[in-house]
């Protein structure tokens, strides 16, 4: 059994908690937050330690495992730190604010592991969908892939905290915070993205954030195949996102929360996620499967988890989509995101 200590008791703080206390590899040891009310609701909410400052907790030896949840511009340096002492971590999205973080990140000597938060992967439909794309032949090749995401992000939101909505901060708006989990469905289940020709802006927040609410991209996969992405933060309400493979065969479509298989005389559902999520609806029920592989990993059982290297691609390909974005979309091409 491993002592966890979430950092962060802010919006997907508790989803980690309750993922901790559903897991029969780990216990909820602690939580942290500098922010005394937060600390107060974790301490009404939560049977278990608190600390107010993150480097204190750091010298606790009862600590196995530290969550991070905090802010954007706190992930690298809380996870260096945490690993340099002797813990493993869960790291949030984004894993850093930039390549040079990333970098960073990577280069660290450690033999502590890092579970990258890319929970969508497990949602069932998308289990289901990577095993047909990986085992099965009849298929054929994957000729097109399409994501479409529409969330809604209000002026309240991005002033409730300081840190949304800012370069400097958040690292950026809709793309590194709420359409990263769609970027890396098209970028994992479509066997990689090797470039991208992509546009960001502001279309409706440009009152409140300095960031993209609004960001489309055209892409072009590793076997040749022809990709589109559209998301926005700009819409009336936040609802799944859609995902659409198109194979020489068949066509998948992963949208309300189903699996959808598309041939020229039928169309029917041959999977479906989890319906009780952790949190939103819309952010999926993936926290806890995540959570739980890990610690058994951790444990010594047989397993598999999302690790670091897994999530080096996508966020190589989130920062072409800035880079292109940022200068009049240019095609950039995924290798020459050098770290």
């Amino acid at each position: 059994m491993k002592n966890a200590c979430v950092v962060g008791y802010g919006a997907i703080g508790p989803i980690h908690v309750s993922a901790i206390k559903k897991c029969e590899y780990a216990s909820l040891y602690g939580i942290c937050d500098n922010n005394p009310e937060k600390l107060n609701l974790a301490k009404k909410e939560c049977d278990c330690a608190v600390f107010s400052d993150f480097n204190e907790m750091l010298k606790d030896e009862n600590i196995d495992v530290v969550h991070i949840c905090t802010p954007h511009y706190l992930h690298k340096d809380m996870a260096v730190a945490a690993l340099r002492s002797g813990k493993d971590v869960v790291l949030e999205k984004p894993l850093t604010l930039n390549k040079e973080q990333l970098r960073e990140l990577c280069e660290l000597k450690t033999d502590k592991k890092i579970c990258a938060m890319l929970q969508n992967r497990t949602n069932q439909s998308v289990v289901t969908l990577k095993n047909i794309i990986d085992n099965d032949k009849s298929i054929g090749k994957l000729i097109g892939i399409s994501a479409f995401l529409t969330w809604q992000r209000t002026p309240e939101y991005y002033n409730a905290d300081e840190w949304r909505g800012k370069w400097k901060t958040e690292g950026g708006g809709l793309l590194i915070n709420q359409a990263v989990h769609t970027l890396d469905l098209v970028d994992w289940l479509g066997g990689g993205i090797k470039s991208i020709k992509a546009s960001i802006s502001t279309k409706k927040l440009g009152d409140v954030i300095e960031v993209e609410d609004t960001a489309d991209a055209l892409l072009e996969m590793n076997n040749g195949a022809g990709g589109l992405f559209y998301a926005s933060n700009a819409y009336t309400n936040s609802t799944p996102p859609r995902v659409e493979l198109n194979f020489e065969n068949v066509t998948f479509r992963y949208a309300d929360e189903r699996l959808y298989k598309i041939t020229n005389d039928n169309v029917s559902i041959i999977e479906q996620d989890n319906n009780i999520p952790e949190g939103k609806q819309y952010w999926g029920c993936g926290h806890k499967k995540v959570i739980n592989e890990f610690y058994k990993v951790l444990s010594g059982e047989k397993g598999s988890y999302i690790t670091l290297e897994d999530a080096i691609h996508v966020m190589k390909v989130l920062f072409a989509f800035y880079e292109s974005g940022k200068n009049n979309s240019n095609k950039i091409f995924i290798e020459d995101i050098n770290l």
